[in-house]
């Protein structure tokens, strides 16, 4: 009886440096991937240049990931979470600052630092994701689902903004939903970085000036004949 407990128990050998050693190796792939997915595309990247970029064996990379599509969810998900390794976008502390801050000029400013971050970021891999969710039914449902999670982040945003009393009267917390889920997009930032050529400063200013004069009816004129947007601008100037 303890001769079979003996040959039926299975005997499992970690250590730090075993693990700190597979954690490294993940790494150095996913690096691998982004930079060959940004360079040459999804498509046109296989599994084995990733390895052979990575300095490991192809096998060694289906060990840590079953699919390329789960690959690029890696590239993704580690451009997101930046600073703040394993906290979600919604629980970092940038996030918590947006929903608590109650200027709207404030307000925008800390939206379009953290959003402008964010897409320098991801804005390349998210591209790369787009382009592939179109011939990739498995990055199509990734693609899909970080979607809702951007439109569940704005919905709570929008929450904030209403808290505040920070939404003209006669709109709703669903516009100032859709409008945040449209406006603070990737595909924004890629026409203003990419097709415009404009600089990270230009998106940032102009995604933050657009904020207040969305918002800016309810904005208190707390300085006479100046507008939501001039007060903004005289702020930053201080």
């Amino acid at each position: 009886m303890a001769g079979q407990e003996r040959h039926g128990s299975r005997r499992t050998y970690s250590s730090p440096a075993r693990e700190a050693s597979a954690r490294l190796t993940r790494q150095r792939i996913v690096d691998a991937a982004r930079r060959l997915f940004v360079d040459s595309g999804y498509v046109a990247t296989s599994v084995r240049s990733i390895a052979q970029a990575a300095g490991v064996a192809e096998k060694t990379v289906y060990l840590q990931f079953e699919t390329k599509p789960a690959i690029l969810k890696a590239v993704v998900d580690t451009a997101i979470v930046g600073p703040e390794p394993d906290v979600p976008a919604s629980q970092s502390q940038w996030f918590l600052e947006v929903l608590a801050q109650s200027r709207l000029d404030r307000k925008a400013e800390l939206l379009a630092e953290a959003t402008t971050a964010l897409h320098e970021r991801t804005g390349p891999v998210f591209a790369v994701a787009r382009e592939a969710s179109t011939t990739d039914s498995a990055v199509a449902a990734l693609w899909s689902r970080g979607k809702r999670r951007h439109l569940s982040d704005m919905t709570k945003v929008a929450d904030s903004f209403a808290e505040h009393d920070l939404i003209p009267t006669h709109l709703s917390v669903a516009w100032a939903t859709e409008l945040l889920y449209v406006l603070l997009g990737p595909e924004n930032w890629y026409l203003i970085r990419h097709e415009l050529n404009h600089d990270e400063g230009h998106y940032r200013d102009w995604l933050s000036t657009t904020l207040i004069q969305a918002f800016g009816e309810s904005y208190p004129a707390t300085r006479e004949g100046s507008s939501p947007s001039s007060i903004h601008r005289h702020d930053r100037d201080l």
